[in-house]
């Protein structure tokens, strides 16, 4: 995979975004998706890859099996998350790493054998080419492995829909990237995932959570 980025993640507009991103979501985390993160993090052992790590919010969440690689295109973001790695929080053995999932470094840096689980969460919707990203995923996780994911996903109901569609255009240039109106449960089942555990829920938009397998061949 090797897609043109589409937005600038260094520029003065990213660093405000990732200055006002733990502000803007904390009342959403702590009432609804923490328990959800934590859910989806109690059992993670091994080799580990998180994909988007953001301002770190899963960083305290794993537990000390863990051996994380969490990649992240934006530098301002990774300030955050690198911060809250040195607080003392973080019970995990935590690699940060500037970049995203097309880049090189993530490739190489892929254990032999591949990663024991592979986490998205609050990111899929930003990736420049989501199947291809998908595709990418499964075939860095070991054939027993686990995709762990919390998404937003596009909405099943109208007007809902159709809002969604509307506003996305402006909306990923507003959030670095994020599409309101992505399948996103759809395309994992499209791109070779079957799901382990599966929830739905909606707080202000749809969301899909999920522990996911590799479909064998």
């Amino acid at each position: 995979m090797n897609h043109k980025r589409q937005f600038n993640h260094d520029s003065l507009y990213s660093r405000l975004f990732a200055r006002i991103y733990n502000p803007v979501m904390r009342s959403t985390e702590l009432a609804h998706l923490l328990k959800k993160r934590k859910a989806l993090l109690s059992e993670v052992r091994g080799k580990v890859l998180e994909i988007g790590v953001g301002t770190g919010a899963n960083l305290p969440l794993y537990p000390a099996e863990a051996e994380l690689l969490a990649i992240e295109p934006s530098s301002s973001m990774l300030k955050y998350a690198r911060k809250l790695l040195e607080s003392g929080s973080v019970r995990a053995k935590v690699q940060l790493m500037q970049a995203g999932i097309e880049d090189a470094q993530v490739a190489e840096a892929t254990p032999d054998g591949g990663y024991d689980f592979i986490v998205s969460t609050l990111v899929l919707c930003t990736v420049p080419n989501q199947e291809a990203a998908i595709r990418q995923i499964r075939a860095w996780l070991k054939p027993e492995g686990r995709l762990l994911v919390l998404e937003h996903i596009q909405d099943g109901r109208q007007p809902h829909r159709w809002i969604q569609r509307a506003i996305t255009p402006v909306w990923k240039h507003l959030g670095e990237g994020c599409h309101l109106d992505r399948p996103t449960d759809k395309l994992l089942k499209e791109n070779g995932f079957r799901a382990v555990q599966e929830q739905y829920f909606t707080q202000w938009l749809p969301f899909y959570w999920a522990i996911l397998e590799p479909v064998r061949r």
